[in-house]
């Protein structure tokens, strides 16, 4: 335990310490100042606020008003149910109930503070549509309620790492150790909120905690350092989900985006949209393909069959057919999030063969009439490679996929030159959990009672979802930011104006 320095007066600088601006953080503190909490404190370690948050698109939410204008039936039982099932029941029940029964009325709340979401399909088989996305996307969603902190007095100090959380005697958390200006602050305040993201951006922990993660995989999200997660644990907290991390794919690796069409109507396609097409074929350093590629249109799961694949990498394969069908019909497995949507589900502009040629006169994938010289590209064994596009156009020619019972639908062969090959790899945005929690945002200590004074939100905590990201409920992992830190800010008014 760290006592504060501080009068035995009752005097604190703070009444609340948010610790991380991100998602959670922000909307922990403007559910408090809503509240009626006063002099709150954000502490945010860099130059500005949004975190990770800001990089994504959509919250999950059910039976919301925008569901309600767009008369989509979301039932909070069924989605609960349905997380649950994903989870087999590994996530904690009432924190999961917790936060689908606020995720509706946190997207009435934030309508009230000027934003307006359309719910959109994450993947072509969304069933009902959860994922709530407006028009800015994250940025839009942290950049009003850092308006909105603001507005209402709450102080967001940039650049303010936070070292340590300290106790009082009793064991009560009453403040933090930070650093500003090369100056160690002791913060003290009657509740601390931790809300800093995971540590996707601590490789050596990644390596010893997550089993999940590869050295080859890229992130996507910010380069947090769980300082929040290990603050709480060095004062009792226990632990639930520590080394669960968000990964996907499989992902293109070497390029990106190819620009189609002409100004100002140029159409932006990321290559994982057509490496992530069903109707392609993923194989192996074998040179063997290992699952029905259909599943790409949940690439949570996908992943899970790749990572098994040796140096956990794969290689997707397709013919001049599939780009033509592509250029005529548009991608099937396009979210509407971003930028995307139905220009990309729709027939795309003329130039994808040009711009791939472009990325093959890079080095950046493999273009050839045969066989043999995408096998040597790839560095596979020819006859092996062989063998599975052979089996492959057998099984399309016949309409069923003896080996991984492929969707009819998607079996397409892969007969007409040039064939193309990309070397693809995966990503993850950030860790999954870490901070053992209640329903309230509690923080639990290893004897499973809450540390007083202490709450924790969004990515640090655990009990909310399982090792494979639920996205049979698209928006899930940015919505419980947003709804775990609106719970926890709530709370902390409760704790805070009890004490008084």
């Amino acid at each position: 335990m760290i006592p504060a320095t501080r009068k035995e007066t009752g005097h604190k600088e703070f009444n609340l310490i948010i610790v991380g601006g991100g998602g959670a953080g922000l909307a922990a503190a403007a559910a408090a100042a809503e509240k009626g909490v006063k002099n709150i404190a954000v502490l945010e370690k860099r130059g500005a606020t949004g975190g990770t948050s800001a990089m994504a698109s959509g919250i999950f939410g059910a039976e919301s008003p925008a569901q309600k204008r767009q008369a989509i039936i979301a039932r909070k039982d069924v989605l609960f149910r349905r997380m649950m099932d994903w989870a087999h029941l590994s996530a904690n029940p009432r924190i999961i109930r917790a936060f689908i029964d606020k995720s509706g009325d946190t997207v009435r709340w934030l309508e009230e503070k000027g934003l307006h979401f359309n719910c959109v399909p994450h993947s072509p088989i969304d069933n009902p549509l959860t994922w709530h996305v407006p028009k800015g996307n994250g940025a839009e969603i942290t950049g009003a309620l850092a308006k909105e902190c603001r507005d209402a007095g709450v102080k967001i100090l940039l650049n303010t790492s936070v070292k340590k959380l300290t106790m009082g005697l009793d064991g009560t958390v009453n403040g933090v150790i930070a650093k500003r200006e090369k100056e160690d602050i002791i913060f003290t305040a009657d509740a601390v909120i931790i809300a800093t993201g995971g540590f996707g951006g601590d490789k050596q922990l990644l390596k010893k905690l997550c089993p999940k993660y590869r050295d080859n995989m890229r992130l996507s999200g910010q380069p947090n350092m769980g300082e929040g997660i290990f603050m709480a644990l060095d004062i009792g907290a226990a632990t639930d989900g520590l080394g669960m991390i968000m990964i996907g794919g499989p992902f293109a690796g070497g390029v990106r985006t190819l620009n189609l069409g002409e100004a100002p109507d140029i159409v932006h396609v990321q290559m994982v949209f057509i490496t992530g097409e069903p109707s392609v074929i993923w194989v192996n350093k074998q040179g063997r393909r290992f699952i029905d590629e259909a599943v790409s249109f949940n690439y949570y799961e996908s992943i899970n069959a790749m990572i098994q694949q040796t140096d956990g990498v794969s290689y997707a394969l397709f013919d001049a057919d599939l780009l033509r069908r592509i250029t005529e019909s548009g991608l099937n497995n396009v979210p509407s999030g971003f930028e995307y949507g139905e220009t990309h589900r729709s027939p795309l502009p003329a130039g994808l063969e040009k711009e791939l040629q472009a990325q093959a006169e890079k080095g950046a994938i493999k273009i050839s009439g045969s066989w043999d010289d995408i096998a040597d590209w790839l560095e596979v064994n020819r006859e092996a490679l062989k063998q599975t596009v052979d089996e492959y156009n057998a099984a399309c020619d016949s309409g069923y996929d003896p080996v991984f019972a492929k969707d009819r639908a998607y079996l397409q062969p892969l007969r007409t030159p040039p064939y193309y090959a990309v070397k693809c790899g995966s990503t993850y945005l950030n860790t999954l959990g870490g901070i053992k929690i209640n329903e309230h945002m509690e923080v639990i200590d290893t004897h499973d009672k809450p540390i007083r004074g202490l709450y924790a939100a969004g990515v640090d905590t655990g009990g909310w979802t399982s090792d494979t990201y639920c996205a049979a409920l698209p928006g899930t992992a940015f919505g419980y930011a947003i709804n775990s830190g609106r719970i926890a800010g709530e709370n902390a008014y409760e704790y805070v104006s009890g004490l008084k």
